[in-house]
């Protein structure tokens, strides 16, 4: 493949970071863990960088949206090589009661809070 079809085929780490609004630094990391890959190696294209193919997006979008709501990289990594709809289906379930416990958690602690400020300011 020469260089040509190459821009054509695939977007440099840069470009990609930039259209999936995603640092290049990430995508560096999500490929040493093993999370996600490049589609290219520079080694096929005489140079040792990173390139991602267009098919690759909603990929990434989606490691984007898991680790924003906050499923650690591993369960990420772990659901990425036997990704399913249905273990999918399972970890956003799971996550999604952990989130309730910390919101519930976190109410409790800002109705203590409310009562000791207005227990103090009382006096």
């Amino acid at each position: 493949m020469n260089n040509k079809n190459m821009d054509v085929d695939f977007l440099s780490i840069k470009k990609f970071a930039e259209s999936v609004e995603i640092t290049a630094a990430s995508l560096r990391h999500y490929d040493k863990i093993g999370i996600f890959p490049p589609a290219r190696r520079g080694v096929e294209f005489e140079n040792n960088y990173r390139y991602y193919s267009l098919m690759q997006i909603t990929t990434v979008k989606m490691i984007r949206f898991l680790t924003e709501i906050g499923v650690p990289l591993k369960t990420i990594k772990e659901l990425s090589q036997d990704r399913t709809p249905e273990k999918l289906l399972k970890m956003l379930k799971k996550h999604r009661n952990e989130i309730k416990n910390k919101i519930h958690f976190l109410q409790e602690i800002c109705s203590l809070s409310a009562h000791l400020t207005s227990y103090y300011t009382r006096q």
